[in-house]
């Protein structure tokens, strides 16, 4: 016979790590990028390119040019802190979870899974927002500033001058003719490869395509739910874009890191009340992100300007 002792304040919930990893790589752009884990610090991502490999044949090898590039990318160390006042809990509309008294379990299992899906969900918007919009010189004294977007690090690309569009405030009357613009730019690399291709759209020039297609099929687009497709290529709604701004490129091309292997059994969910006598509850970890791209040349960006 075996004993089992469970001790009454052992948290009786899904496991915290599920709703951690769910944040970090689920419902995000992030999660149509390549994605690249168990990086620590920096690591060098290889790209290939054969060019032109075919020739007359001949008797006589003739080599045909080849080129491995590797580009050195890092992540961001970001620290999670939380804090929560257990007697705020208990005043607030989750009372009813709550064992009788104030000296019951401080985190009951119906709260502490409303609790870490709401962490979970806070996480994933703001991650959303730093892999568009990060820039650590941005000086807004906001999660913005912990990591560069993908944004900040297009506009340093080497990315011929034909495809970067300037852009301009897009609406219904104008969508198409702006979108139609960076059709008109796709490598020809790419054109072949329309299946890999991620074309990425802000949520306002979302918005104007469906409107303006909705005049072209009322009973289609407002009966029904339509899906975002412009002459045959997928279109990706990026919540955390800038407005007015698109991006395409294939979809290894849009690079996302970040270390999972042990990060995730790092979150820790502390009773205060048993360690400094504060009547809190804390949840604190550290995770590393970053996000970045490859081959510059095969990218078709709007209204994102160069910067040297």
């Amino acid at each position: 016979m075996f004993e089992l002792n469970v001790e009454n304040n052992a948290l009786l919930q899904v496991n915290p790590k599920e709703f951690y990893t769910k944040a970090l790589l689920e419902n995000r752009s992030s999660a149509q990028f390549r994605q690249l884990l168990s990086i620590k610090e920096k690591t060098k991502i290889a790209s290939l390119d054969f060019g032109e490999i075919l020739s007359e044949a001949d008797c006589d090898f003739v080599p045909r040019d080849s080129t491995l590039n590797a580009k050195s990318m890092e992540v961001c160390k970001i620290a999670l802190n939380v804090e929560v006042c257990q007697f705020e809990v208990e005043q607030s509309f989750l009372a009813d979870w709550m064992n009788a008294g104030s000296n019951g379990d401080f985190m009951p299992a119906e709260f502490a899974t409303h609790f870490y899906n709401e962490l979970g969900r806070t996480v994933s918007n703001q991650l959303e927002y730093l892999t568009w919009q990060g820039d650590v010189e941005g000086d807004t004294e906001t999660y913005l500033d912990l990591c560069d977007g993908l944004e900040k690090k297009l506009a340093g690309a080497s990315i011929p001058s034909g495809q970067r569009i300037a852009g301009t405030g897009v609406t219904s009357g104008n969508v198409i003719a702006q979108m139609t613009l960076v059709y008109n730019q796709i490598p020809k690399v790419l054109r072949n490869r329309k299946s890999e291709v991620k074309w990425f759209i802000s949520s306002n020039i979302a918005e104007a395509y469906l409107l303006a297609v909705a005049v072209q099929s009322a009973e289609m687009y407002t009966n029904r739910n339509p899906t975002l497709n412009f002459l045959g290529y997928e279109l990706t709604i990026g919540e955390g874009m800038s407005d007015n701004t698109m991006t395409l490129s294939l979809q290894g091309n849009y690079i996302f890191l970040a270390d999972l292997v042990s990060d995730p059994s790092d979150i820790t969910t502390i009773n205060m009340k048993e360690t400094t006598g504060d009547r809190k509850i804390r949840v604190i970890s550290d995770f590393k992100v970053g996000f970045d791209y490859l081959n510059d040349d095969e990218w078709v960006t709007y209204g994102i300007a160069a910067v040297s």
